[in-house]
């Protein structure tokens, strides 16, 4: 059964489900486990990469953490990093700017709630 936590629009467990077509603890934890494991990493690029000023990196990580959130559930960043990756394309500093500030805003809420996800699929495994 799946026990939606938080905000949907953050992390919605049922589009994760659906995609792995199983909702045990185990799938959620291990979904959820992985994720949160290689996009900490995209998100330290899309961080180095719009500091170092790298707009074709920018979009290439933002890319890679849109697609991942997409099959995670992760509604939210998802649509924020799918902005950043078009408006890095098309050049658009101030854009990148504005939705890095605001990717920055939303990550720690991300990882919160990911982390509330995790303990209580844990501990209703244990």
């Amino acid at each position: 059964m799946i026990v939606q936590i938080g905000d949907p629009l953050i992390l919605n467990l049922q589009i994760l489900t659906d995609i792995y077509d199983d909702e045990s603890p185990e799938t959620i934890v291990d979904a959820l486990s992985g994720f949160y494991q290689a996009a900490k990493l995209y998100h330290a690029a899309l961080q180095e990469s719009f500091l170092a000023d790298d707009l074709p990196a920018v979009s290439a990580a933002a890319h890679s953490l849109s697609g991942i959130c997409g099959l995670t559930g992760v509604i939210r960043f998802a649509t924020l990093t799918h902005q950043l990756e078009l408006a890095a394309k098309a050049k658009q500093k101030s854009s990148v700017a504005q939705l890095m500030s605001e990717i920055s805003v939303h990550w720690p809420v991300l990882e919160d709630q990911v982390n509330v996800v995790l303990r209580t699929y844990l501990q209703s495994d244990a």
